[in-house]
């Protein structure tokens, strides 16, 4: 065992009892599993006054996001696993980060209702991981991303503060917004332990359909249109992969309301056919993360969804591209093939090959591939560093990432 894992061990365990053990992801770091927010409260402040960096860890499915280096220590917050509170009549509910995002689903939906949200690896992913990794998937197009489902949350500074924003009722204005911040903020600048979401009822007359055609173009008229009718589309998306591209629309309409006819005589019109398909497909997002793929996350404007579907197939004749694009502009896109061939289509990609206002970060990269995971125009790149040196000016909280 390296020197700094046992002298730490025999401090941290001296102040934490067996809340701290060696048992980490490597043998540079040690592993702490505090039980509650106070112990959470304590391991953070013993951590910043000794300048050791700390990185939050759930669940573990998206811990290469921002390829950010290895730690001192590992801060586990599996056991901070309850559903705390679920007023139902309120459509709100309090979890506790560490809890796994089908259990929390399954509690809520003991009483009719769930987080409008279809985050990747539901099973292993927790509360907390998805929250700081700003993880959303089609569902995004009816209920909204993060930002708009959480309505507070309770945090730890990296100085050992505990810091509570926002309320557990829906409509609440009191104090700074600290939740849309720490959304996205993949552990840099807080551990969030406790979250207020916003509930909604479960649907109950979901149907899917999709439509297919050789190039996703094909779609633009037809999603336009289901756009601009008074369709009930749960989601939109796209999935595409070399030569076939396909179109995948859920409704949640009562039978009486013939929603799936007035859909099919859309498709009709813009020649294409539609069909009914299973439920399934709801999972092909996590498809997409092999071992072997090198996984970016794109954003661009809606209206140019069905054109990067298509710009993307062309990147590299060597390359094998497969994603899963939602019509509110975010695209998941797996790469598969020579190391240097994904680098330099990543490389064309950041230069411009796709509209001005999109953004692309590297979410996993394949064995041998090696790219920055984010670039950051200097603008937003400095007023992030501002926030940091607030936040955690010791800059202990998750090293490397971001910066």
């Amino acid at each position: 065992m390296h020197s700094f894992v046992e002298s730490w061990v025999r401090e941290a365990t001296a102040h934490f009892g067996e809340t701290v053990s060696a048992a980490s992801p490597n043998a540079e770091s040690v592993l702490a599993s505090p039980i509650d927010v106070e112990q959470v409260s304590k391991i953070l402040a013993f951590a910043n006054d000794r300048r050791l960096s700390v990185v939050p860890v759930g669940g573990g499915t998206k811990q290469q996001w921002g390829r950010g280096a290895a730690p001192h220590i590992y801060l586990s917050l599996a056991r901070l696993d309850r559903v705390i509170e679920h007023p139902w009549q309120d459509l709100t509910c309090t979890v506790q980060a560490g809890c796994a995002w089908s259990k929390l689903q399954q509690a809520l939906a003991m009483h009719g209702q769930f987080v409008g949200l279809d985050p990747l690896f539901p099973e292993r992913a927790t509360v907390g991981g998805i929250i700081a990794s700003n993880d959303s998937g089609a569902l995004r197009l009816r209920y909204g991303g993060l930002r708009d489902l959480v309505i507070g949350m309770t945090l730890v500074l990296a100085d050992g503060t505990i810091a509570r924003t926002g309320g557990k009722v829906v409509k609440n204005v009191a104090g700074y917004d600290l939740a849309k911040l720490l959304t996205g903020s993949l552990g840099t600048l807080a551990v969030i332990t406790e979250i207020n979401f916003r509930l909604h009822s479960l649907p109950h007359h979901l149907r899917r359909f999709s439509v297919s055609a050789p190039q996703a173009s094909r779609f633009s008229s037809l999603l336009a249109s289901i756009r601009a009718s008074h369709l009930l589309a749960q989601t939109l998306q796209i999935t595409c992969k070399p030569e076939i591209s396909r179109m995948s629309i859920v409704l949640d309409a009562h039978a009486a309301a013939h929603q799936e006819e007035l859909l099919s005589r859309m498709a009709a019109d813009e020649g294409l056919r539609m069909e009914e398909m299973p439920a399934s497909s709801d999972m092909e997002r996590d498809a997409l993360f092999q071992a072997d793929a090198t996984v970016l996350k794109i954003a661009t404007v809606p209206a140019q969804v069905c054109e990067t579907v298509d710009l993307l197939q062309q990147v590299s004749p060597s390359l094998q591209v497969e994603s899963v694009s939602q019509a509110h502009g975010l695209h998941t896109v797996a790469l598969r093939g020579p190391s240097a061939s994904v680098m330099e289509a990543i490389h064309r990609i950041r230069l411009g090959m796709l509209h001005p206002e999109s953004t692309i970060s590297v979410l996993q990269m394949a064995p041998g591939v090696d790219v920055k995971a984010l670039e950051i125009p200097a603008p937003a790149l400095n007023v992030m560093q501002a926030i940091k040196r607030q936040f955690d000016p010791e800059n202990i909280l998750g090293p490397g990432k971001f910066f």
